[in-house]
């Protein structure tokens, strides 16, 4: 990496063979400046041509010289085409697409996970868990962009696209975070796991990926939407598509917080989960059901996801660069062209 104040810093060159050019400019400038002046006579030095012959009459004559030599070298810098913002990625043959599929239906305020030593509820949990899925498919810590394609299902009475398959994860995890629920649509009152899983089939049927995954999180039972979850599962399986799905809650008569007349209260309410539909679901498509009953099994759903679907990293790549070479350019012309007026202005030769 080139550290250079201001336009004429980079951090790559995309064709750095060019640089060999460079030894054809420093081999004629070494020979300009040693070479005698055609027409020469050798005379006695004396006092007099010595006082007419000084150091600097002789370094300004080498400057036309000096400034063809400096600009040419910026030109071929120009030529090998400096880049900043250069970063390398892996890239692979074997990619995986995954769309993510999660409930925001209003049984996911119930506040059963405890993180951090604090209790909470199970949309803002498994918000960060899907986002720690995210970080941890990502080729190195801190990269924007990732591997795989992923993108986000969410679903409540009927399930919507939040982020189409996309290899920019710092975009997903921002949809991840503005996810809600939404109470106040009646349209919203459900949990369509079969539309859920039906809707990401449509997003993967096309896809070309070695492996095709959906992972489907829930907290109850399908109660919503014209598609059975078992049905979507089999077109699933014809479509190449292999589903994951996950039960997140203790189950149960848990605690969720509740509108009334005296404001927000906390209210017992039984949310059951349907395992056996969602191992059905997971069975016929060659994938595994998760139990998530408490933040650390949550987290670990995601994480043993995220083992069984690792993608094979093959070749470096590199994307997101920006082309620096005008002010490159730009000074090794004006070099050039100041080399050429000075030789005219001083050192034109006279007949």
């Amino acid at each position: 990496m080139i550290h250079l104040p201001g336009p004429f810093h980079f951090s790559a060159l995309l064709n750095p063979w060019f640089l060999l050019l460079l030894v054809i400019p420093l081999l004629v400038f070494a020979a300009e400046i040693t070479a005698r002046a055609p027409g020469a006579l050798t005379v006695s030095t004396g006092d007099t041509l010595a006082r007419i012959r000084g150091h600097r009459r002789t370094l300004l004559r080498k400057l036309p010289a000096l400034l063809r030599l400096l600009g040419l070298i910026l030109l071929i810098i120009a030529i090998a085409r400096p880049v900043r913002g250069l970063q390398p990625r892996k890239d692979s043959q074997n990619v995986v697409d995954i769309v993510l599929c999660v409930d925001v239906s209003g049984s996911m305020r119930a506040m059963d996970f405890v993180s951090q030593g604090t209790q909470r509820d199970r949309i803002t949990v498994v918000k960060d868990a899907v986002c720690d899925f995210i970080e941890k498919r990502k080729n190195r810590e801190g990269d924007r962009f990732g591997i795989d394609r992923i993108g986000l299902i969410l679903y409540a009475g009927y399930a919507w696209t939040q982020c189409p398959l996309t290899l920019d994860y710092d975009v997903l995890k921002r949809e991840v975070a503005s996810a809600t629920i939404d109470e106040n649509d009646p349209k919203k009152n459900g949990t369509a796991i079969g539309s859920a899983i039906g809707l990401g089939v449509s997003k993967l049927r096309k896809s070309e990926a070695k492996s095709k995954v959906l992972v489907v999180l829930t907290d109850g039972r399908n109660n919503a939407g014209e598609l059975d979850p078992i049905t979507s599962a089999q077109i699933a399986k014809e479509f190449g598509v292999r589903i994951y799905t996950i039960g997140a809650g203790t189950g149960g008569e848990v605690l969720v917080p509740t509108r009334s007349l005296f404001g927000e209260v906390m209210q017992p309410m039984n949310l059951p989960i349907d395992e056996d539909t969602l191992k059905k679901i997971a069975d016929t498509t060659g994938g595994r059901y998760f139990r998530a009953a408490d933040t650390e099994s949550l987290e670990g759903a995601y994480a043993e996801i995220n083992k069984l679907e690792k993608t094979e990293i093959q070749i470096d790549d590199y994307y997101e660069h920006e082309d620096v070479f005008v002010p490159w350019a730009v000074a090794g012309g004006l070099l050039l062209g100041l080399s050429v007026f000075s030789r005219r202005l001083w050192f034109e030769p006279v007949p």
